[in-house]
């Protein structure tokens, strides 16, 4: 019975990350800026399992992030090194008490996301040293950090909650 449950658990969230990604809610957004949803999904699977496990998926979501983007940027090396991180921080400690935790974990792990994108576009595209672009690039980060450390107490704790059940 666990293991039917847990891969309805994985097809419900397979199935929820690309429409949350295309079609998120307007009440969910700051001025067009969603949640970072990869975070928000990948942070209770690498809670819960060991780090080998944790960054096969995430190197997988980093792909499948990947196919929603024209760009020459990737999610895959910082959702890898998050995955890791998050599953060594989950086997030492098991028990993760508060409820703000998960959404303060979320933070760093999105600002970590946005960082790595903006270094990459720095890295890759060197006409990009104007005031405009990091300006604009702040301004995305801010606003993607705060809408995701609002939403992930509620929708990756519940998830984490799931996880553990099964």
């Amino acid at each position: 019975m666990t293991k039917n449950n847990t891969k309805l658990l994985i097809f419900l969230n397979l199935f929820c990350l690309p429409a949350f990604v295309i079609i998120s809610p307007d009440w969910l957004k700051i001025n067009g800026i969603t949640p970072c949803w990869p975070v928000i999904f990948l942070l209770p699977f690498s809670l819960n399992n060991p780090p080998f496990r944790a960054a096969v998926s995430g190197v997988s979501l980093g792909i499948f992030m990947d196919s929603f983007t024209i760009s020459d940027v990737s999610y895959i090396p910082s959702l890898l090194l998050l995955s890791v991180v998050w599953s060594t921080y989950g086997l030492h400690n098991k028990k993760i008490e508060l409820f703000l935790n998960i959404g303060l974990m979320a933070i760093f792990g999105t600002a970590f996301v946005g960082l790595s994108i903006w270094v990459q576009k720095i890295i890759l595209y060197r006409i990009l040293r104007n005031n405009w672009f990091h300006s604009w690039s702040i301004y995305v980060l801010i606003s993607e950090v705060i809408i995701t450390g609002l939403v992930a107490p509620f929708l990756s704790s519940w998830l984490l909650l799931a996880y553990k059940k099964n």
